[in-house]
């Protein structure tokens, strides 16, 4: 969690006041300021995790896509290769013609 400072002094109009000596309304204001103010903190710390994540799982995506386009590529390639070395589909035998001579 980051860091964040509490306000425990005002300055106002150059002049500077300890929030410990200002009313009680002026304390609950600069409590809930000091409150928010962490809060924000905590968004923004957990915006940067987010953010880093999804530049993960951006690359993540981007490589899988790419490893399946390749596998269909090879898979495509393959038969083409093999009919070029002869190893396409087999021919079935075909039977012999028998001539009748008689």
């Amino acid at each position: 969690m980051p860091k964040v400072a509490d306000i425990t002094v005002l300055n106002i109009d150059e002049k500077t006041y300890a929030v410990d000596s200002l009313t009680d309304e002026v304390k609950a204001l600069v409590e809930l300021y000091n409150e928010w103010n962490h809060k924000e903190a905590e968004v923004r710390d957990e915006l940067t995790r987010f953010q880093a994540a999804k530049e993960t799982l951006s690359r993540q995506i981007i490589t899988k896509v790419r490893e399946h386009l390749a596998e269909e590529e090879a898979a495509k390639e393959a038969p083409a290769a093999q009919a070029e070395v002869g190893g396409a589909d087999p021919v079935e035998p075909t039977a012999p013609v028998v001539e009748d001579t008689e």
